[in-house]
């Protein structure tokens, strides 16, 4: 029976077990998003730095082809990741196809990578129109009631609704992705099915992974960025003591050794490849966990070799 322990567990087990891939993974992703980011930056530089002659030229031309090419960059990033994340599954939930490090190339991938842009797009639309019907319901709450205490307590409630709202939607579809990579197929219905009655489970997986991440981020900020920070906030708000804080820890980054720069870039595959093991991770096991029954197990299986069609 799946429970937060088990499900966590399968997270953590891909550290323990499948340390090699792993580091391939975190190794992959950083040489692939410094090569783009350098190509990037390149582009950047040579659209936003012309001479004042050529401003106007360089404003044209950053609104067609460069913006064209930053835009097909960022989904070659997102598509990199897309082949990261189903690596992850591949391991978890399909591990017999193998592969160097579980990465292929293939229609999974491609399916996936339009699955997330839909995805992506609809959640956006989806919360775009909801926060504008609750702004439309606040409005009129305060034109019908008044501005005073009332209005103020209610529109703070539905406000807090549809947060609650928005977190239990993404919790009930957030098994789509590794689902119907396991499917081979766009799986909606089905992630909906598979969450139903397990809000309170999930949920509270990701709780706890949420919060190991922010802890771990808040003490590694701490440790980068802890004098810059404490500047900041000595500051309280002055815009001269602020920009001479910026200046000052821009400074002390341009005059890091060779070698400290390194370390942190490590420290960073480090954290990325932890990243993709306790998130995606933790949705493969999640999936693999309530799929547990053997009966829904070997329908999902028949259905994923294409023996059983919906």
């Amino acid at each position: 029976m799946a429970s937060v322990g088990s499900i966590l567990g399968g997270a953590f087990g891909l550290l323990r077990d499948r340390p090699a891939s792993v580091v391939i993974w975190a190794v992959t992703y950083c040489v692939g998003a410094l090569a783009i980011s350098l190509v990037m930056g390149l582009l950047m530089y040579g659209t936003m730095m012309p001479s004042v002659a050529d401003t106007s030229a360089a404003v044209s031309a950053f609104a067609g082809p460069a913006f064209s090419l930053i835009l097909l960059l960022n989904l070659c990033l997102l598509f990199l990741v897309v082949v990261l994340m189903n690596a992850v599954f591949r391991a978890m939930l399909r591990p017999e196809e193998g592969g160097f490090a579980y990465m292929r190339l293939g229609m999974d991938e491609f399916r996936m990578f339009g699955l997330v842009i839909l995805v992506v797009i609809g959640l956006f639309v989806a919360v775009f129109i909801a926060e504008l019907l609750l702004l439309l319901v606040i409005a009129a709450l305060g034109w019908i009631v008044g501005q005073n205490v009332v209005t103020a307590i209610l529109s703070f409630l539905l406000v807090l609704a549809f947060i609650c709202a928005v977190i239990w939607v993404e919790v009930r579809i957030s098994l789509i992705f590794p689902l119907s990579f396991y499917r081979r197929r766009i799986s909606l219905d089905v992630a909906w099915d598979l969450t139903r009655g397990r809000f309170w489970l999930l949920f509270a997986c990701y709780f706890l992974i949420s919060l190991i991440f922010v802890v771990a981020g808040v003490a590694v900020m701490s440790f980068v960025m802890g004098d810059y920070l404490a500047a900041l906030f000595a500051a309280n708000g002055d815009r001269e003591q602020m920009q001479a804080a910026a200046e000052a820890f821009a400074a002390q980054q341009l005059a890091m050794p060779l070698v400290t720069k390194i370390l942190f870039g490590v420290v960073g595959a480090v954290f990325f490849a932890v990243g993709l093991a306790l998130g995606p991770g933790l949705l493969a096991s999640a999936t693999r966990e309530l799929l547990g029954d053997p009966s829904e197990a070997a329908v999902f299986a028949a259905e994923s070799d294409g023996s059983v069609v919906d």
